[in-house]
């Protein structure tokens, strides 16, 4: 995969020497963005069959969400669609950025494709709560959407479940999230809100101060 992507940089690369509309531009250099983002994912799908070391820091998550979002913005849907970032400025994890990131594309990308075409919403918000080792975030990100059917929720983390959220995608999006949320040392859930809607909760520590 790596290869491929390595091609796609460098014709991204030629074309932004060679052009000077701004618009064009600023489209190029968003197709850069996710083809060094294409690097990570694949870096995610080896982690899935063998754990590596990983480098951590504390990570601010409103603006991982953020970027995270902006990844998205070449589905058309996207711009259909409010999104509310509600993660305040203190949630701070100890984690690898890039890492989040890919978990954040992934959920985000199941909640887009399941809100409505008309009037979708997500909205990702965070609040601390005390545990037995320290304080962590709780993380959820929560949708409009027709909720995840029952049947599904049991195993919507396993492998190549086609009826599952990401089934549009690989079929490892929610696997692979998992895996990385665990090497962080935190837990990630799925179910069903009582309005309607599907939410995502993942619980992180909060980094050290």
């Amino acid at each position: 995969l790596n290869t491929p992507v390595a091609v796609l940089q460098g014709s991204i690369e030629k074309l932004l020497e060679t052009i000077d509309a701004p618009s064009a531009r600023a489209r190029l250099e968003r197709m850069q963005r996710v083809a060094s983002r294409l690097r990570s994912i694949s870096e995610g799908l080896l982690d899935f069959a063998r754990v590596r070391k990983q480098k951590s820091e504390p990570v601010p998550l409103k603006p991982l969400v953020d970027e995270a979002w902006s990844l998205l913005a070449l589905d058309e849907k996207s711009g259909a669609t409010v999104f509310a970032n509600d993660v305040p400025p203190s949630c701070i994890v100890n984690g690898n950025s890039d890492r989040l990131v890919q978990v954040f594309v992934n959920i985000l990308r199941n909640a887009l494709q399941a809100a409505p075409a008309t009037g979708g919403k997500i909205r990702v918000s965070a609040t601390p709560f005390p545990a037995t080792a320290g304080r962590w975030w709780s993380i959820a990100v929560d949708d409009n959407g027709p909720g995840i059917p029952e049947d599904v929720l049991p195993e919507i983390f396993e492998a190549f479940i086609s009826t599952r959220l990401d089934s549009r995608g690989t079929g490892l999006g929610l696997t692979v999230s998992e895996g990385i949320i665990q090497q962080h040392g935190g837990t990630i859930s799925a179910s069903n809100i009582k309005t309607g809607g599907a939410r995502i909760e993942i619980r992180l520590p909060e980094a050290a101060s």
